[in-house]
């Protein structure tokens, strides 16, 4: 069981560990507004949404972790019906963790 400690976490260095079939509106129940939106004036090139993320597991271990979408047209074309978000962080247990505490059963693979 994973716990959210932190949903505006700074996270450098991470890298695609799987993903996620979700909408847009059920990430936003599970873990509130992204931390970045290029719809509110944020600038990215490659990223037009992302939350940045940080779990304590049942250790004690911190487990970084971001949802965001990738190299899309439009932040637009990511909030419509279920999208392919990706899942960042330093090993696998980013994806356990937000599968874990966004109440999904299945975790994907990469």
């Amino acid at each position: 069981m994973f716990e959210l400690i932190d949903k505006d976490a700074s996270i450098t260095g991470t890298s695609l560990q799987g993903h996620i079939e979700a909408t847009y509106d059920d990430l936003v129940k599970a873990f509130g507004e992204p931390t970045f939106d290029s719809t509110k004036g944020d600038e990215g090139d490659k990223v037009h949404t992302q939350w940045a993320l940080e779990f304590e597991d049942e250790e004690d271990n911190l487990v970084k972790a971001t949802i965001y979408d990738w190299k899309e047209d439009s932040a637009y074309n990511s909030r419509v019906g279920k999208y392919r978000w990706h899942i960042g962080g330093n090993s696998y247990e980013a994806v356990e963790a937000v599968y874990d505490y966004a109440n999904l059963k299945e975790v994907a693979n990469a």
